[in-house]
């Protein structure tokens, strides 16, 4: 699914950068890297593209954080942060399609 731009500005404000052609396309890599990240696995398509769901932005915020730049000094903690989001997502009977453990 493409990302919106208002979905991408979400992104871009979350790593607070500004309009620029390549950061916009790095964060929209990133952003459909973390989608499909949660697809598999298991969080269900129309949920991991669901651009109006706010635990799935915070997913997909976390990943962008963590992914985001180089040299990043909080990147250990921000993956973590990340583990523990689409952890808990998966754990939602709504946002998944198998039950986990």
């Amino acid at each position: 699914m493409a990302v919106t731009s208002g979905y991408l500005a979400k992104l871009r404000r979350a790593v607070r950068v500004g309009q620029n052609e390549d950061i916009n396309a790095e964060l929209i890599d990133l952003i459909e890297e973390c989608r499909h990240d949660l697809m598999q696995l298991g969080v269900k398509e129309t949920k991991a593209n669901d651009e109006m769901d706010s635990l799935i932005l915070g997913a997909v915020r976390g990943f962008v954080r963590w992914k985001f730049g180089l040299n990043n000094p909080d990147a250990d903690r921000l993956h973590a942060e990340y583990d523990n989001m689409r952890d808990e997502l998966r754990k939602r009977c709504d946002y998944c399609t198998t039950p986990t453990d």
